[in-house]
């Protein structure tokens, strides 16, 4: 296998730093594509927890080299922090184990700025971070972005900048009445910054064309979850990027090669941070059991995370629009002890019964049709996975169509188990 995706699978937060983190070291390079520093992976290595935003989780094996794609937007401020707190933390993080597209969209304080002031003062609740990631998506499009590259010429940012601010400064004037940076001060700090970020800059699709015609090992790291993804996500209350599969083609490429395996991350639960439609959610004390023993807090925002049941419709919808080939199920430790177990099997909405998902399905209008499966008291017995954990594993696999390979039972990253190779 030369090519690998690790892509999560419901609304994000399915631990997909954890089971990047784990394959790392199985290849030569991983990468992420998409999204900025409003994802957020946890990693626990011998009880020392890292958090990560932008940098991707295999910086933590010294013999990856981590990449940051193109179709990744940075703020330059964060990277900075990241790099720093890292290696205070005695991680090795060089240009030579960390490169970055020069081609990324750059944060800027007025994207912050204005993602903040829209989710406050909008008339609709998205549940943005306000990290600035939606109006750095929206000026990428509208072909008027800040380039990595241009931090590095202080007349093009100026000029960049300049052009950038216009339309932003009549709605901080006049609909936010917000004080916002002057375009030296903003040119100053980010120019500033380019100089410290100069280091770690290339052209990351060459990079990746030459490792795979070389035959080096790539993975590619996703942020978020399918779910969210702008097109095949619930829309509006989605990112501003590609989370699903597709993302890997436009946001860092995968040069006259393809992906032998695409592993979706489920938790053996269902999470969701922010608004959204929600399905499977539990209004009731388990829904707060379950949150409260999983920790189901975001790493990046500290929101508290919504809970609900496995949901079979959303879990075939993603293996066919992200072409997952297996997926790894995380967090079955969680629900241990919970008691019976109910998992979605499908569908009402408009007398009609649907069995998978899909795009422009209004979630808030369908109703869950459940069925109740076997508890479990522990994950493993005798050192073996125990019956009723099995039992829900093949459920899954006979429901969905998909090979379960791994399970997480834990932070830890020796708290996994390859159950297919």
């Amino acid at each position: 296998m030369q090519t690998m995706a690790i892509i999560g699978a419901q609304w994000g937060d399915e631990g997909k730093g954890k089971i990047t983190d784990y394959f790392a070291k199985q290849f030569d390079y991983v990468v992420r594509f998409q999204g900025g520093n409003n994802a957020g992976h946890t990693i626990y290595v011998e009880g020392k927890k890292t958090v990560l935003h932008l940098i991707p989780s295999g910086i933590l094996n010294p013999e990856c080299v981590s990449v940051i794609g193109h179709g990744v937007v940075l703020d330059p401020e964060v990277f900075k922090v990241e790099v720093e707190a890292l290696i205070d933390k005695g991680v090795q993080v060089s240009n030579k184990n960390l490169i970055v597209s020069q081609h990324c969209n750059v944060i800027t304080s007025y994207h912050k700025l204005l993602d903040q002031m829209r989710d406050s003062k909008g008339s609709q609740k998205i549940g943005t971070t306000g990290k600035g990631i939606g109006p750095t998506y929206e000026d990428r499009c509208a072909r008027k972005g800040i380039k990595l590259i241009d931090l590095f010429n202080k007349e093009t940012l100026k000029t960049k900048l300049t052009r950038l601010l216009k339309e932003k400064e009549v709605l901080f004037k006049e609909l936010y009445s917000v004080k916002y940076s002057s375009i030296d001060e903003e040119v100053e700090k980010l120019f500033e910054l380019g100089k410290y970020l100069f280091q770690f800059s290339g052209d990351t699709f060459s990079e990746l064309d030459q490792a795979l015609s070389k035959n080096k090992k790539v993975l590619y790291e996703g942020a978020q979850g399918v779910l969210l993804d702008l097109d095949y996500g619930t829309y509006p209350f989605v990112t501003s990027s590609n989370t699903s599969v597709g993302g890997i083609y436009t946001g860092a490429g995968i040069p006259g090669h393809h992906l032998d395996e695409v592993l979706g991350i489920f938790k053996a639960y269902t999470t969701r941070v922010g608004e959204g439609p929600f399905p499977t959610e539990l209004h009731d004390q388990l829904g707060v059991d379950i949150q409260t023993k999983g920790h189901e807090f975001g790493a990046t925002t500290g929101r508290t995370r919504r809970v609900g049941w496995l949901d079979l419709p959303l879990l075939r919808y993603v293996k066919r629009s992200s072409n997952l080939t297996a997926i790894a199920l995380t967090k079955l430790d969680v629900l241990e002890e919970m008691g019976a177990l109910k998992v979605c099997t499908h569908y009402e909405f408009e007398g009609k019964k649907i069995e998978i998902s899909y795009p422009g399905l209004d979630l808030s209008k369908v109703k869950p049709v459940y069925k109740e499966v076997s508890g479990f008291t522990t994950v493993f017995k005798d050192g073996e996975i125990s019956p009723e954990v099995q039992s829900y594993l093949d459920m899954i696999e006979n429901e969905a169509g998909i090979t379960v390979k791994m399970i997480a039972y834990g932070p830890n990253r020796s708290e996994l188990k390859i159950l297919k190779h």
